[in-house]
């Protein structure tokens, strides 16, 4: 037996399987390196099923805030026009600029959780959030109105991409459809039940005041549990969980519960790098990769359907049916209905079809899959996706010649859970394969297609109720239809060349990483997970897991 290392800054004593960080800031590489310790494999994550299924309902509770925020405003604007004495156009305004910032906040916020670990940036932002409600509850004027609108949007908008990186964080890619279904529930679920919560809170004594107080108070309780529970997931802070965090990076609980244990004759060196700097724009360059980009763009033309067919629907029901306020925001429980179902079933099916692709693979259950560049990841995706596309098309189309046709209320509210099933399915298949490009850096990932989708979405939100009135409903449902079935040839692209996209990326990120580790005089060739002697790996995305890395073990 060999003895231990000596002991230095960069020694640290392992209770557990410890990875290595590698973190190499010039090609934004954060490779996650499993370390063998006799096991045949390295868990991804040392969470357990029961803490990652708790992880993963704190991180849906806090991107809930964010369409919440949004939704629970609209029934109140006409009441705050007349108390702030402005027009209702002035008061659309502050929607106009909460929707800039949601598409804007989230690329700062997810450079930061991305580099800095996603616990920080759950306080912050969730604080931001909290005393931004403050504000709104006591304002009384409209600039103070506008700015804290946006800091409420700054705040909230980011959960949801912080969200999306915490659960990649802890599901490795054969269950993440299920826990991105459930997280993608949650936040769609949102949408048809903040109106309803905005409504009849506008009755209380406390007016349209009563929505951001209720914010506020929801946010703080929150805050607070977060504070005391939430760990850090952040791969590049915790490996798969079993590296301590460290200064705010651990939860309260931690700080007062943990003991180190020493594993007898087990000693792991492992390099603590500074932590890769955050860049902002890190979201531009994602969106720039053709594999990424085009999942994106076609993302963004279901999304803006999506909202020409919500903002359609509340002004066609209201003028058609002749229904009030609170009626309207009723409506929307059996979109928000459909919008639950179909993240959920589609989240499981994805799972299914993942780990049924993976062992005809010769895979088996998918769960060892980390990154592979000639794992078909793209085929294993995307199997039901064209069904979705068809259905949402099809839903759409009738949808909007239905108002026309002045039928029974039932047949759009039908039409309606359809639709919110379809897309909300849609949406769900698009964020777990971008998450599966880019497992390292999720929360950029999810920002960049919240960049993309918001900005898309605000411009035909804009237009819908214009195109409503020039040409009709049917007419503009249409044209809407068509938007959407523009996605089937970008995914045909994606499917076809999205693996040789994805190869030529990895080798490029490879060869990088390689000449970088020569320059450090690091070896080249290492032990991977299963304990083969095997040249060291790139990554399959800037910061995808690596098997195999420069980790000595000795025992005593």
């Amino acid at each position: 037996m060999s003895s231990p290392p000596p002991a230095s800054s960069n020694v640290v004593d392992q209770t557990s399987i410890q990875p290595e960080l590698i973190q190499n800031q010039t090609t934004d590489i954060e490779a996650v390196a499993p370390v063998q310790t006799g096991a045949s494999d390295v868990p991804y994550t040392v969470f357990s099923p029961s803490r990652k299924r708790a992880i993963c309902a704190a991180a849906t509770c806090s991107a809930l805030f964010s369409p919440l925020a949004t939704n629970i405003y609209f029934p109140s604007i006409t009441d705050i026009a007349s108390d702030l004495h402005v027009s209702v156009e002035m008061i659309n305004i502050t929607v106009t600029t909460y929707m800039i910032l949601q598409g804007i906040a989230p690329m700062f916020w997810g450079s930061f959780a991305d580099a800095f670990g996603r616990r920080p940036v759950y306080l912050a932002t969730i604080t931001v959030f909290v005393f931004a409600n403050l504000g709104l509850a006591l304002q009384d004027s409209y600039a103070g109105l506008l700015v804290l609108r946006m800091c409420q949007s700054a705040g909230s908008s980011a959960t949801v991409a912080i969200g999306a990186g915490t659960i990649a964080d802890v599901a490795v890619p054969a269950e993440r459809g299920h826990y991105m279904g459930l997280f993608s529930a949650g936040v769609m679920v949102a949408p048809a039940i903040a109106p309803i919560f905005g409504g009849a809170l506008s009755e209380t004594s406390y007016g349209w005041r009563a929505s951001f107080w209720f914010l506020f108070a929801a946010g703080a309780a929150l805050l607070t549990i977060l504070f005391v529970w939430m760990p850090e997931t952040g791969r590049n802070i915790v490996g798969n969980g079993s590296i301590p965090p460290r200064g705010i990076n651990m939860s309260l609980l931690d700080m007062f519960s943990r003991r180190q244990k020493k594993e007898v004759g087990l000693v792991s060196t492992v390099t603590r790098k500074p932590h890769q700097a955050a860049n902002p724009l890190r979201c531009i360059a994602i969106i720039s990769q053709k594999d990424v980009g085009i999942v994106l763009l076609a993302n963004g033309l279901i999304y803006t359907g999506f909202y020409c067919i919500t903002v359609g629907f509340s002004s066609q029901m209201a003028t058609v049916y002749n229904l009030t306020t609170l009626k309207v925001g009723l409506c929307f429980l059996p979109y928000g209905a459909g919008c639950s179902m179909g993240s959920i079933v589609v989240g499981r099916l994805l799972d299914y079809e993942f780990r049924k692709f993976a062992r005809k693979s010769d895979y088996g259950d998918g769960r060892s899959v980390r990154q592979n560049p000639d794992f078909p990841l793209e085929r294993a995706r995307m199997s039901s996706v064209w069904y979705l596309v068809a259905v949402v098309a099809a839903d759409t189309l009738i949808f909007g010649w239905t108002f026309r046709a002045n039928i029974s209320i039932a047949v759009p509210l039908v039409l309606l859970f359809i639709n919110g099933f379809g897309i909300t399915g849609l949406f769900t298949f698009e964020q777990v394969l971008l998450v599966d490009l880019y497992p390292q850096e999720s929360a950029s990932v999810t920002a960049a297609n919240n960049l993309v989708r918001c900005l898309l979405g605000a411009a035909g939100s804009a237009v819908v109720d214009r195109v409503i009135s020039a040409i009709g409903m049917g007419w503009t449902y249409t044209i809407v239809t068509a938007m959407i079935l523009l996605s089937i040839p970008l995914l045909i692209a994606e499917l076809l060349c999205g693996q040789k996209w994805r190869r030529a990326r990895f080798e490029k990120l490879q060869e990088l990483s390689k000449d970088e580790r020569r320059a450090e005089g690091k070896p080249e060739r290492a032990k991977n997970g299963k304990g083969e002697d095997v040249e060291i790996p790139g990554a399959a995305s800037p910061d995808a897991e690596i098997d195999g890395a420069n980790s000595e073990h000795k025992k005593e």
